[in-house]
């Protein structure tokens, strides 16, 4: 009976072992596949290229990602989908990847929505002060797109110390950036908010703003 059992416990692992090497052999195939295809003059079947890599949990995808987010030669929107896909899979390794593409100036002269999405892209690293701090510089950014960006990344991460600086920015001439501040201290909840959320409610003269920052109160008061 014993004997039976350690052959039986044998021919499972076994049969664990090539199921392993052949998920292995499938997923390195594939990632061959998809390094072909980024090579191709078509942005479009590059673009198609950096999506497959979305559902491949593997090191090497992860580092195609970042080389491709990394690069100055390649077309922005494959770019911004490479950074938008690393802060899906939130490793944290990216963060610094991230953080050079939101603050560097160079980066983002192509399209000023690189440096958008790299602040979307950042809003799923919440234990990074660092992430925090840079967002909140992102606030004061001269791009509308950065700053409500920024604005809705630091109310997904919900850190407090954020506060101060998204009731200044319900004072933005955006109404984009305006709402997402109305939003943000709403996810926060911290009562610091909520004299400025109830002056908009009182006496905004936009019914939508007022109807948000009515909303934003309500989830302060939970």
């Amino acid at each position: 009976m014993k004997k039976s059992k350690v052959s039986l416990i044998i021919i499972v692992s076994i049969i664990f072992l090539f199921v392993g090497i052949s998920v292995r052999t499938a997923t390195a195939d594939m990632i061959d596949e998809i390094k072909a295809e980024l090579e191709s003059p078509s942005w479009q079947t590059r673009l198609a290229a950096v999506e497959k890599l979305k559902g491949i949990k593997d090191e090497r995808a992860f580092n195609l990602l970042m080389e491709i987010a990394d690069t100055s030669v390649e077309y922005w929107p494959i770019k911004v989908k490479a950074m938008l896909i690393l802060g899906e899979i939130g490793n944290p390794k990216a963060i610094e990847l991230l953080l050079k593409v939101f603050n560097d100036a160079f980066l983002n002269s192509e399209c000023p929505s690189i440096k958008s999405h790299a602040a979307i892209a950042l809003g799923n690293f919440n234990k990074d002060k660092r992430v925090v701090d840079a967002l909140i510089t992102g606030i004061n950014n001269g791009e509308t797109l950065t700053r409500e960006a920024s604005v809705q990344s630091l109310g997904k991460i919900g850190n407090p110390k954020a506060v101060p600086f998204l009731i200044s920015a319900l004072n933005d001439k955006s109404f984009a950036v305006k709402i997402s501040a109305v939003r943000a201290l709403g996810k926060i909840g911290n009562p610091q908010a909520i004299p400025s959320l109830q002056k908009i409610a009182e006496s905004d003269n936009d019914p939508y703003m007022k109807n948000e920052a009515i909303s934003a109160l309500k989830e302060l008061r939970m």
